[in-house]
């Protein structure tokens, strides 16, 4: 044993050093005189996740002994490679070699994190057959399988059988129980207790804040006689789960000392609970952001509707990862605005980062709102392989994408390449169909989703419903309607009634219609008014028209579409004095028209083009071009609406 040498090794800080130290071994020809110097080198290979090189070091030596065994066990284990760590532990029972307790004890604790119940079986018979039945360790680590496996009562047995008890044996029986939700039970073992540590009440404190139980877990923690980091956490993030700002802020407030993850708990409360500037307050006072609090903000923005907050906050972070790139554009596509998104992924291209699932799902969401399949199939070929193919979520996406870009044909055989498909797959598939007007073959998917035993649910009902209203299928639509409300109990929304009201008024059923929206069981919005409005100005039902506006000025005052479309029936019956007093509540509420929008897409880049904007940089060309067309049409004949 050398001792510079252990004294080299007890103070390496990095895998750089460790590597320097282990040469220079080799080069002295050290390594090959001691098992004590060795089995550091594995451990500190370990500790520093470079499992790889310590398996070098151990495949090197003719004969290793237990401990060595052991530490190349324990590296894999605490590296997480559990299935590694089993494996070695087969070849080493090959061996004519004692097995030491930390050696069962490290692979009870891979098995433990696989649960793996049946391996841990075996384990267990050789741990009752060699001895080691009484080893407090190895019984503690059984327990712990036990829990981890969901084999509650055995591990109460095993528990109730063990001599020898510590505190580590209760508090695994404490946590187990927790994760179980059996909060009474654990309270019971809690209580006879011999003696506690700060683990002990904090995992008891976890099962009543699990169990939504704030009252009880505050008296808990108002008792506890040593307060750790993790209690105070524990707490504040309890109120937070529940909503209760107040009391996560007051506790909060009360802690000796925050770290980060207090200050993100914290955060994460407050976009949860929709209270965006106290989040904003807290991350400003954050004396020490992580990457992890830049997400949080970030993403509570986005799911807070302040998109400029969250590009602000993606802008200012020091350091983007994956996670924030993929929060940022998936939450452009989810609010709407799928052209920055898509910008945004142009930047992102020229980082040195490979996208995952989460990621193409936001631009293919991105290309699907803008109906762009050429660059959506060029993401698609660079990004999307063979492994992404088989998640059924990225399939599902470009189901939807292609058919919302008018390829119904690909997104067919997107469908077909599912395997196997699930209820979204179908209901995405279904409402494909449907929009594209092909109503039987969506009827004829959806009983065939129904004999492949996938229940529907309401969003598949409005994708069937969809493609009875485009296929003018009246009575399949009654049907389908009356299906989801008796057979199989779900409750129509807005979406549903709206529909089926504007099939009844395509084929001039307009009082079905209104006795529906009578009949509703939940207040009519917008969206179904509008759907029978639609309907009488195509049928020319003034009287009608007059009761179902006046409904839509109450909801919507300020939507100018209402105005307009009822202006327009009393013009198509040419009554003009109506039309004039329509038009002059339009000027008395101030009502303003939307400015329409279009967009096309020429060679991967998409081009928007917004009512009365001159930004684009050919706008001048653009005009002389239409310019022109007009010219072209006056000389061919055609009338050109003012």
């Amino acid at each position: 044993m050398n001792p510079p040498i252990l004294h080299l090794l007890n103070n390496c800080k990095t895998l750089r050093s460790l590597k320097s130290i282990h040469a220079r071994l080799l080069i002295d020809n050290s390594v090959v005189l001691s098992d004590f110097v060795t089995n550091k080198l594995l451990r500190l290979y370990s500790r520093f996740g470079a499992t790889d090189y310590g398996r070098k070091v151990f495949d090197e030596i003719t004969q290793p002994n237990a401990h060595i065994w052991t530490s190349l066990i324990h590296g894999y284990v605490e590296t997480r490679q559990y299935d590694e760590a089993f494996s070695v532990f087969i070849y080493m029972r090959r061996e004519p070699i004692s097995v030491l307790n930390f050696t069962i004890s490290s692979v009870l604790k891979a098995l433990a994190r696989l649960t793996r119940f049946k391996d841990g079986q075996a384990v267990y018979g050789f741990v009752l057959k060699y001895g080691f039945g009484f080893d407090l360790i190895v019984q503690n680590a059984v327990l712990d399988l036990f829990m981890r496996c969901g084999k509650v009562d055995v591990a109460r047995l095993t528990f109730d059988e063990m001599c020898e008890k510590d505190i580590v044996s209760w508090n695994l029986m404490i946590s187990g129980y927790v994760n179980y939700d059996r909060v009474d039970t654990a309270r019971n073992i809690f209580d006879r207790m011999p003696e506690r540590n700060v683990v002990s009440w904090t995992s008891m404190i976890c099962g009543y804040v699990k169990a939504g139980d704030m009252a009880e877990a505050q008296v808990l923690f108002d008792s506890m006689p040593v307060k750790d980091l993790a209690s105070w956490n524990v707490m504040v993030s309890g109120y937070m789960d529940i909503g209760d700002c107040v009391n996560a802020k007051i506790i909060f407030g009360k802690m000796p000392i925050h770290d980060t993850g207090s200050w993100n708990i914290m955060i994460s409360g407050f976009c949860k609970a929709g209270e965006l500037e106290s989040a904003k307050d807290f991350f400003a006072r954050m004396p020490n952001k992580n990457v992890m609090s830049w997400g949080i903000m970030l993403d509570g923005c986005m799911k807070n509707g302040d998109i400029d907050g969250a590009r602000c906050i993606f802008d200012q972070m020091p350091v983007k990862n994956l996670v924030t790139w993929s929060t940022m554009i998936r939450g452009y596509a989810r609010n709407g605005q799928p052209l920055n998104a898509l910008e945004l992924f142009e930047r992102f291209k020229e980082q040195d980062i490979k996208p995952d699932e989460t990621f193409i799902l936001g631009i293919i969401s991105a290309c699907s709102q803008l109906g762009i399949i050429d660059a959506a199939e060029s993401i698609i070929h660079k990004y999307v392989g063979p492994s992404l193919l088989s998640d059924l979520r990225v399939v599902t996406s470009l189901i939807d994408m292609y058919a919302k870009c008018g390829s119904i044909e690909k997104a067919l055989q997107m469908f077909e390449m599912a395997q196997p498909k699930d209820l979204l797959c179908y209901s995405t598939m279904i409402a494909a169909l449907a929009n594209h007007g092909l109503g039987h073959m969506a009827i004829l998917l959806f009983e065939t989703m129904q004999r492949a035993n996938v229940k529907p649910d309401s969003v598949t009902f409005l994708g069937i419903l969809t493609a009875c209203n485009h296929g003018g299928l009246v009575d399949e639509g009654r049907k389908y309607f009356k299906q989801m409300t008796e057979e199989f109990g779900i409750q129509p929304s807005e979406k549903h009634y709206a529909c089926v009201v504007d099939l009844l008024g395509r084929v001039g059923c307009l009082e079905e219609a209104y006795n529906l929206i009578r009949n509703m069981p939940i207040a009519p919005h917008s969206v179904v008014w509008g759907a029978l409005l639609a309907a009488c100005r195509v049928h020319c039902n003034v009287e009608l028209a007059e009761v179902v506006a006046a409904e839509l000025f109450k909801i919507e005052p300020d939507n100018s579409g209402n105005y307009i479309l009822l202006s327009n029936i009393y013009a198509a019956v040419e009554r003009w004095n109506s039309v004039a007093i329509v038009r002059a509540k339009i000027r008395e509420h101030r009502v303003r028209k939307n400015k329409g929008s279009s967009w096309i897409e020429l060679g991967h880049v998409v081009h928007e083009f917004v009512m009365g904007d001159m930004s684009h940089t050919d706008s001048d060309s653009i005009l002389l071009i239409l310019d022109l067309l007009c010219q072209d049409m006056k000389l061919s004949g055609c009338l050109i609406d003012p």
